[in-house]
Parts: C-alpha cells; sequence; structure tokens
C-alpha cells in the first residue's frame, strides 16, 4: 500500500502509534476505503480465535468489531492490528 508524499497521517491512525497497548480509531470514512481496499475489515473475517482473544486482552478499549493492516516501522511490512472504527455522530431532531 502506497502513499503520495503529500498524504499526511492522521493522528489516530494505527500505523503511527507508538505506546503498546493503545487501540487507535479511524473515521467511518477511513475505514470504508480500507475496506474496499481489503485492508480493513469486521472481526468475523479473522479466523484465528486465538489472535482475536490475544487483542481482546492485550487492547482492553478495543470495542472488538474492526482490524486493519498498517505498516511497520520500515513501511514494507503490513501488521495485522484491531481497530475502533469513529461511531458516526447523532443528530438531534430539531
Amino acid at each position: 500500500m502506497s502513499t503520495s508524499a503529500t498524504e499526511i497521517e492522521a493522528p489516530t491512525d494505527p500505523g503511527t502509534t507508538a505506546e503498546p497497548g493503545v487501540v487507535d480509531s479511524i473515521e467511518r470514512t477511513e475505514f470504508i476505503r480500507r475496506e474496499h481496499l481489503g485492508t480493513a475489515g469486521p472481526i468475523s473475517a479473522v479466523p484465528d480465535e486465538a489472535t482475536i482473544a490475544r487483542w481482546r486482552a492485550d487492547y482492553p478499549r478495543w470495542r472488538g468489531r474492526h482490524w486493519t493492516y498498517t505498516a511497520g516501522n520500515d513501511g514494507v511490512l503490513l501488521r495485522l492490528r484491531p481497530v475502533n472504527v469513529a461511531r458516526a455522530a447523532r443528530r438531534r431532531p430539531a
């Protein structure tokens, strides 16, 4: 997955998180884009129950619904990680 030189990384992008145990959030539109590209999806697409159980233990703030691939430190290797997708803003009736 290549990024253009003008693209700015979002501060909540899982690839930029340095702290272990911190699960990041991405906007729903970003999740939909990644899902379309095959680099994100629902947790039901991960067949390895041991991975899901480890994520639940390692990332207590993870909602347990989505995953994404993120670039490793070298920018080449992709890593499978849990991710929270920002909830849609609720609009109050006028």
